[in-house]
Order: C-alpha cells, then sequence, then structure tokens
C-alpha cells in the first residue's frame, strides 16, 4: 500500500495517534496515581491493578488482527470512548463488582489505544521517519500521563475531580476523531490473515527475542510507575503521600524529557549506543531509589532517572520491527505489546505480593528497587540480540 498526503492527511492522522497515545498514558498511570487515595475510601481496590492490565491485554490482542484487517478510524473512536466509559464508573460506580468493570474497560481501551497508534505512525512514515516520530508519539504518551498525574496532585483530597474532568476531554476529542481521513485497511477479502495468522508471526526471531525483552519492559514499567509510590510511602521512615505522589509527576517528566532527547540521540549515536545510554541512566535511578527512600529529594531524583531511562525501549524496538513487519505492521506490534502486557500483569501480581501488610511487617518493600535493576539488565543482555535478528530478518524476508 502506498502511504502518503494524497490518501489522507498525514498530520491530521499523527496527531490523532499522539492524542490516542496521551489517552493511553492516563491508562498506564492511573493506579499510581489513584491508588493510594482510593485504597483510603474503596475496600479491596488494592487488588485491582492486575484487572487493568488484563483488560490491556485483551484489548491488545484484539487491536491487532482487527485494524490490519479493516482500518483505524472506528478502533480508534470506540477504544477512546471505552477509556472514557471505565472512568465513569469509577465517578458513578458504588460496588467493587462494578469498579472491576470499569478497570477492565480503562485497561481494554489503552490496550487498542497503545497498539494502534504505534501501527499508525510505523505505516504512516518511512524508514528515514519512523524512529524520530515514534519518539514524538512516545512523547505524546508521556505528555498524556503528566497531565493526569498533576491534576491527580492538585486534587489529591478529591480524586473525581481528575476522573471527571479526564473523561470529559477525552470524550470529546475521541468523537473529533470521526471528521479525519484515516489510511485504508492494509488486508482485503481476498488476503487471508487469522489471529492465528498473526500468532505465527512467533516463528521469526526478531518477534520472539523483542517479546522476551518487552516482557522484562512490561514488569519495569509497571512496578516502576504503580508501586513506587507505595515504596515511598511503606518502608520504614519513607516519605509522606504527597511527596509520593510528586515523584510519580517527576517520572513523568523525565520520560518526555527523554523522549524529546532521543531523536537527536539516535541522529548522533544511534540505536545501540543510545538504548544502552538509557538503560544505564534507569539502572541509576533505580540505585538512588534504593540508597535514598527517606528522602523526598531522592524520591524526585530517582523517579526522574527512571522516567528518562525506561521511555527508550519502545521507540528503538518497535523501529527495528517497522522495518522488518510492513504489511502485517498492526499484527507485530500487537503481538510484542500483549508480551509486554503480560510481564506487566506478572509484574503487578508479584511485586504486589510484596507491599501486603505480612510483607510490609517484614519489611521486604525495601528491597523493591533491586527487582527493578533486575529487570534493567535483563533488558540490556536481551537488546544486541534484537537489533542482530533485526538485519538479518530484513536480508532473508522481504513480504512482511
Amino acid at each position: 500500500m502506498k502511504t502518503g498526503i494524497r490518501e489522507y492527511p498525514r498530520g491530521l492522522v499523527a496527531a490523532a495517534a499522539c492524542l490516542g497515545c496521551a489517552f493511553f498514558g492516563v491508562t498506564m498511570f492511573f493506579w499510581g496515581a489513584m491508588l493510594p487515595t482510593l485504597g483510603e475510601t474503596i475496600q479491596g481496590v488494592q487488588n485491582l491493578p492486575w484487572i487493568l492490565t488484563l483488560g490491556i491485554i485483551a484489548g491488545t490482542i484484539i487491536c491487532g488482527a482487527v485494524m490490519d484487517r479493516y482500518g483505524y478510524k472506528a478502533l480508534l473512536i470506540v477504544s477512546s470512548l471505552a477509556l472514557a466509559l471505565g472512568l465513569c464508573g469509577f465517578i458513578f460506580g458504588h460496588s467493587l463488582w462494578l469498579f472491576v468493570v470499569s478497570a477492565f474497560l480503562i485497561g481494554a481501551g489503552g490496550g487498542v489505544l497503545n497498539s494502534e497508534t504505534i501501527a499508525i505512525i510505523s505505516d504512516i512514515y518511512g524508514d528515514s521517519l519512523r524512529g524520530t516520530m515514534l519518539s514524538i508519539l512516545g512523547a505524546s504518551y508521556c505528555i498524556g500521563s503528566l497531565l493526569w498525574t498533576v491534576i491527580c496532585r492538585v486534587w489529591s483530597y478529591d480524586p473525581m475531580i481528575p476522573m471527571q474532568w479526564s473523561a470529559a476531554v477525552i470524550a470529546v476529542l475521541s468523537l473529533a476523531f470521526i471528521f479525519i481521513p484515516f489510511p485504508k485497511a492494509k488486508l482485503t477479502k481476498e488476503d487471508k490473515f487469522s489471529l492465528l495468522d498473526s500468532i505465527k508471526l512467533f516463528r521469526y526471531h526478531i518477534l520472539a527475542v523483542a517479546g522476551f525483552l518487552f516482557f522484562f519492559q512490561g514488569v519495569l514499567e509497571a512496578i516502576s510507575a504503580n508501586y513506587s509510590t507505595s515504596y515511598y510511602t511503606g518502608v520504614e521512615n519513607g516519605v509522606d503521600k504527597a511527596v509520593a505522589l510528586t515523584s510519580l509527576i517527576f517520572m513523568t517528566v523525565g520520560m518526555a524529557i527523554g523522549r524529546f532527547t532521543l531523536p537527536l540521540c539516535l541522529k548522533v549515536a544511534g540505536k545501540k549506543f543510545s538504548m544502552f545510554l538509557f538503560m544505564a541512566i534507569a539502572l541509576a535511578g533505580a540505585l538512588v531509589q534504593y540508597f535514598l527512600p527517606s528522602s523526598a529529594m531522592g524520591a524526585f531524583v530517582s523517579m526522574t532517572l527512571l522516567g528518562f531511562g525506561t521511555g527508550v525501549t519502545a521507540p528503538v524496538i518497535f523501529d527495528y520491527l517497522g522495518q522488518v513487519f510492513k504489511k502485517h505492521s498492526g499484527a507485530a506490534v500487537s503481538l510484542s505489546v500483549v508480551v509486554a502486557q503480560i510481564g506487566m500483569l506478572v509484574g503487578n501480581f508479584l511485586v504486589g505480593k510484596m507491599f501486603l501488610p505480612s510483607s510490609v511487617e517484614s519489611g521486604l518493600p525495601r528491597y523493591f528497587p533491586l527487582v527493578m535493576c533486575v529487570m534493567i539488565l535483563a533488558v540490556c543482555l536481551l537488546f544486541p540480540f534484537v537489533a542482530k535478528a533485526s538485519d538479518k530478518a530484513r536480508t532473508i524476508h522481504k513480504d512482511l
């Protein structure tokens, strides 16, 4: 398929993708900003982060084959409205089962938005601009998560206010997508490509290795965003809740700075050097968190470094995948994100055990930053294999 401004306004499509990715930022930082406050008023809500992650996985699985077959517009609108509807469930709900459904909707909407916006940018930009535009897309995610954490901090006394504003803004902007022409579906009725066929893409070494990397990256992103605030408030002599919530803002700021810096770093030093540099910065952030758990300044520095460093992985790896998978970019992106979300699900479940009352009493949360260190090192060990597999796949496979 030929892409370009003759078929659709590429700038407007890219802007819509950036808005959708900003909405996904709300999904990813929903619990990190809300859990300390909602946990005080809603019994049992501490057990819901894994429901949201399960929703992300479900949305991502549905997304891949659907957008390659039917295009982007309807899916982008429906997923954005699902996110807004999930927020409304928390605003108006009064029972735990409704909160479970709402958490799933927020996750499912965000899961579709994440995969779809990456696929849109991968499709409408060629190899020369794809990495840069994926970085800008990632920066949009950071802006969305930053705005979310800021308004949650400002109205920390009433969590309903940020959810009301966010639901209204997301619903209105998602309806604006109706008026934007999007690229046509890449697969026709004659193309037989089922969900099972998309799973078979794992037979290509590049996607299998990238999946392993994204698993550990998913664990890292989930636990750093969702449990760092609990770590700072739960360890002995930790910081108060206001400081912990503010540190989450520093994380999103750090991630945004990292995403805006990445295109220049990629141009000057290349993908491999940039990846290891950013991961080293993330490792420094985790170590600061471990050695300075009682310092407000340490919390701000740690979360800034973690945000800055962890923001590099998705743009770099999806650039590699976009160079290999042209026709089935949606399926390839979705499969990678599903593996990352499985990592998030596992990470949220296992690390959540560290913050149960019995674990807190035994001092187990003290070692939470070391778990992040292990995840960072795993990503660094797998990255050279992804780069090598990408170079090999581009030489051998020409019809993906």
